[in-house]
């Protein structure tokens, strides 16, 4: 037993590590709005009604996404009841399942201690442990396409196909896109030819369909065109071709967001890949496959007119082993990543500037927040470059894995929690039970609406501060009717229709209120 142990103490170490990171604290903050209420209401709609396979919110289908990471969510309903530890809990066991899957198949790719690198450098960045911590999709179609791209380069076929099918099954059409598109661009760049012949793809098509297919013929078989221009058209032509928040997409939307996203090691990837360019290597077909890998989905969603922040969630992995293998590199060669360690500590000195950045009068409760997240990950990006300094090595991985997981429990268990009330709907959920009637016309601001509906079991009708809403008729009206709005959307909207002013307030929190026409 012993010797098992220890044969198998870097896989386990990597495991616990996994577990102290991910799972603590979990459901210590509400679901933050708008995304995560969105999943969570989602799969608990499903689960109340019975149905597995048509995804739907205010008691009305629904067409955003696959149904994946509901049915994960509502297995963890089913087994533990509805949380706010459960709706997170799948996607937190996918981060794990992604740290580990990335080690031992890294032991293929390269070499033990390169997979074990990489694995934790994986771990420990913040842009994994916080899609590794949200009840979204992302994480699960992190781990689909890292097992299809990894078992493409294995020329394990048919795994790859089948986990193909299930990322068609997690995020929609780019599950089955991203890995014939990045294989292609694979094929054609370091001309291997002789893949096509040998990647069984007729077969590989109908087996990825065959896993992935069945749910998509099933909606339009029970909701027809409805399924097909929601889904296919809206939700992945449209939003990739029109911005769904105009004026809030760039070409360079992704660059800081990949940045912070790879702390504390963001300050590696650029002498990495300089030296992959420059140098030969043993693993460098491998290291030119990770970088294709992350590079095309880099430019697919910076070219996307609709962007999001976790968007570029499943780059992570071929990245983590870019920079762990240049690691590894220099720790062989004894050579001091001096370009990586400079860029570090003044990355470091950066993240303390923050404090110094102006908030306006809305955003005076962060302030707090980034002074203690600002002080955490600066410790935890410059003592790891200090300790490569002067070239000790495991000081410098160890004082990572206790500085990031100080960093997570932190945010997660104390900071996070005292902005509840400025980020999530529960408090103004629990408050419209005591103000709200049960009977008149509630209208809810699409913002908060699914936190308010999780919460509260209540759905409202819904609206949004561009919506052109008459509040003088409203106010005018002999029936009572409540409004629950953002505070931001409430000052915005006097400032047309300053009639707003004579509702009521039934309740007040600190970034949301609920209104009243006739109090």
């Amino acid at each position: 037993m012993k010797q098992l142990l220890y044969k198998n103490r870097c896989g386990l170490t990597l495991i616990l590590m996994a577990v102290l990171i991910l799972i603590p604290f979990l459901g210590m903050t509400p679901l933050i709005d708008p995304d995560e209420p969105v999943y969570g209401e989602t799969a608990r709609e499903m689960l109340l009604s019975g149905d597995w396979l048509s995804p739907h919110i205010f008691g009305k289908f629904w067409y955003d996404k696959p149904p994946l990471f509901y049915w994960l969510e509502m297995l963890s309903y089913g087994t533990w009841g509805v949380s706010d530890f459960t709706s997170r809990l799948p996607s937190s066991l996918m981060a794990i399942s992604t740290v580990f899957y990335v080690y031992l198949q890294g032991k293929d790719l390269f070499n033990k201690k390169i997979a074990f690198i990489a694995s934790f450098l994986l771990l420990t960045s913040l842009g994994f442990i916080y899609v590794g911590r949200a009840a979204i999709t992302d994480m699960t179609l992190m781990l689909t396409l890292t097992v299809t791209m990894i078992s493409f380069y294995q020329e394990r076929y048919y795994l790859a196909y089948g986990f193909c099918g299930l990322a068609l099954l997690s995020k929609g059409p780019i599950g089955y896109a991203f890995p014939a598109l990045i294989m292609l661009l694979y094929i054609l760049l370091c001309h291997h030819w002789h893949l096509i012949r040998t990647m069984k793809i007729p077969q590989g098509i109908l087996l990825a369909f065959a896993v992935g297919l069945p749910w998509y013929v099933f909606m339009y078989h029970v909701h027809g065109e409805a399924f097909l221009d929601t889904f296919i058209g809206y939700h992945n032509i449209t939003r990739f071709a029109a911005p769904e928040h105009p004026g809030q997409n760039s070409l360079f939307f992704f660059i800081p967001i990949f940045l912070g996203a790879m702390l504390p090691w963001t300050a590696l990837i650029f002498p990495a890949i300089h030296r992959l360019m420059k140098k030969r290597d043993p693993f460098k077909d491998t290291l030119i496959f990770c970088l294709i890998w992350a590079a095309f989905i880099f430019i697919f969603f910076s070219l996307s007119k609709t962007q999001l922040v976790t968007y570029i969630a499943p780059m992570f992995p071929p990245t983590a082993y870019i920079i762990g293998w240049y690691l590894y590199r220099c720790y062989t060669e004894k050579k001091l990543p001096c370009t990586g360690v400079g860029i570090s500590i003044l990355a470091g000195m950066l993240l303390l500037l923050c404090n110094a950045i102006p908030l306006n009068d809305g955003a005076v409760f962060f302030k707090s927040a980034i002074f203690w997240a600002s002080i955490l990950l600066s410790a935890a990006v410059c003592i790891p470059a200090a300790f490569l300094y002067w070239q000790k090595w495991k000081k410098a991985f160890a004082s990572a894995v206790l500085l990031m997981t100080l960093f997570t429990w932190s945010a997660y268990g104390l900071i996070l929690p005292t902005l509840s009330d400025h980020i999530t709907s529960y408090r103004s959920a629990q408050i419209l039970h005591d103000v709200y009637d049960g009977h008149s016309e509630l209208y809810v601001e699409k913002f908060i609406r699914p936190g308010i509906t999780f919460y509260c079991g209540l759905y409202g009708t819904e609206w949004e501060e561009t919506q052109n809403m008459n509040f003088s008729d409203l106010l005018a009206s002999p029936e009572k009717t409540y409004l629950i709005m953002t505070r931001s959307s409430y000052e915005k909207t006097a400032k047309t229709q300053p009639v707003i002013y004579q509702y009521g307030i039934a309740a007040e929190m600190p970034t949301q209120l609920i209104l009243i026409n006739h109090p």
